[in-house]
């Protein structure tokens, strides 16, 4: 039985900590079968980086749908659906004999499951804290950093005495075993636990001329149109290194063992920004850190466009990670210092859609450009314009009227 003393913030917090940690390892691993697929299947580079796009896109689209049944029905229910749809999705692209199907089946599956478990599960979260919000909020994202991190470079090993379709009923079994645990654990009404704590202090700490508006206000305010822009405009460089880092260094020599270990780098880094830089913006302010980290992003790029080497690419992916990182765990954040209220995870869902155009365009454009022109140099500038626009959004987006979080209703 778990330690009454201990605040039960922190168990949600673990417990999105290990359902992101599964969820986003079979989506960020995908880069490791990249290869596999592209040989067996004899498909382009822009035709197998589809498959990857259609998933994160249905993943954001699906979140918005996600978030407003949490906001009714209480994430479990939700979570629980999207662990069965990963699983399935997973099960029926390993049998799969064409490359559509197995394109489908990531969308359908594995994209639908990941947004009705992560949108319930990173709001529960928000919930619980006001003070430390950024770092309770970089600590649960941090699974998303350490199944990046590690998913790849397990993926890539199994693939050496393995096949593809064995490892993707591998990964089933892994979802089904931690989205268990989680959906058990997580709770997003702390008065369900006997705590005189719930959404309603919380929205205390909210900007007050929007913490009572309903959603349609919320959607038409500038803030919201703003952070719906700048995520749009960064989707378009997010997503390219998780798909296009693998044979960029395969074609410049280096084999796909450390190729594969590269792209890990991207989740290390992922997990050092997520858990240093909630924190960080705690006392910095959340919104400035934001844009210090998308124009990270951008300059990120340009040491890619000039990388030709194992050290070179390990830079962009180290630098890249740590930028990535905190910008995941700092979205929901600011958006809940902006929109915390009974709406919160239906905000959280929609403005995760910004980046569905960007997960279609992103990967698919770099894939498209390589096959043309045979180089990546022409992406790597676009994505870079795209990452240094959106920094420039978020900068110009109006403050908050008052500081959130001055007061903390977790004891932690």
């Amino acid at each position: 039985m778990l330690n009454s003393r201990i605040y039960y913030g922190w168990v949600v917090v673990g417990a999105t900590f290990l359902i992101l940690f599964a969820a986003f390892g079979v989506v960020y691993s995908f880069g490791a079968f990249f290869s596999v697929l592209s040989t067996e299947f004899g498909a382009s580079r822009a035709s197998v980086s589809s498959i990857f796009s259609y998933a994160v896109s249905t993943l954001f689209i699906t979140g918005a749908i996600s978030g407003v049944i949490a906001d009714r029905h209480g994430p479990k229910k939700v979570m629980a659906g999207g662990v069965v749809a990963i699983a399935a999705g997973l099960i029926v692209a390993a049998n799969a004999q064409q490359l559509w199907l197995v394109s489908l089946s990531f969308a359908v599956g594995v994209g639908t499951g990941v947004g009705f478990v992560y949108i319930p599960a990173i709001s529960a979260v928000q919930r619980w804290f006001s003070r430390r919000r950024g770092l309770a909020s970089g600590i649960a994202v941090t699974g998303i950093g350490f199944g990046t991190l590690v998913a790849p470079i397990v993926a890539g090993a199994l693939l050496e005495s393995m096949t593809w379709r064995t490892v993707f009923l591998l990964m089933a079994i892994v979802i089904v075993a931690a989205g268990f645990i989680s959906v058990t654990l997580i709770e997003s009404d702390p008065a369900a636990r006997g705590k005189d704590r719930n959404e309603n202090v919380l929205e205390e700490h909210a900007a007050p001329s929007r913490r009572n508006l309903r959603l349609g206000e919320i959607i038409r305010s500038r803030p919201f149109t703003q952070f719906y822009a700048a995520q749009a405009a960064l989707s378009v460089a997010i997503f390219i290194p998780f798909v296009h880092l693998v044979p960029f260094a395969e074609d410049v020599s280096i084999s796909r063992n450390h190729a594969v270990s590269i792209l890990g780098l991207v989740g290390l880094g992922s997990t050092v920004g997520r858990f240093l830089v909630g924190g960080v913006a705690d006392r910095l302010g959340r919104r400035l850190t934001l844009v210090l980290l998308l124009a990270g992003i951008s300059l990120a790029y340009v040491v890619w466009l000039l990388a030709s080497s194992i050290v070179g690419l390990s830079i962009f992916a180290l630098a890249f990670g740590v930028f990535y990182g905190g910008y995941v765990a700092l979205i929901p954040t600011l958006l809940a210092d902006y929109f915390s209220g009974p709406n919160l995870s239906s905000v959280i869902g929609l403005q995760y859609t910004a980046s569905v155009v960007g997960s279609l365009c992103g990967p698919v454009m770099a894939g498209h450009l390589f096959d043309r022109t045979g180089s990546y140099a022409s992406a790597l500038i676009v994505a870079g314009i795209c990452a240094g626009i959106s920094s420039y959004l978020i900068a110009v987006t109006p403050a908050l009227p008052t500081t959130p979080g001055r007061a903390s209703p977790d004891p932690s």
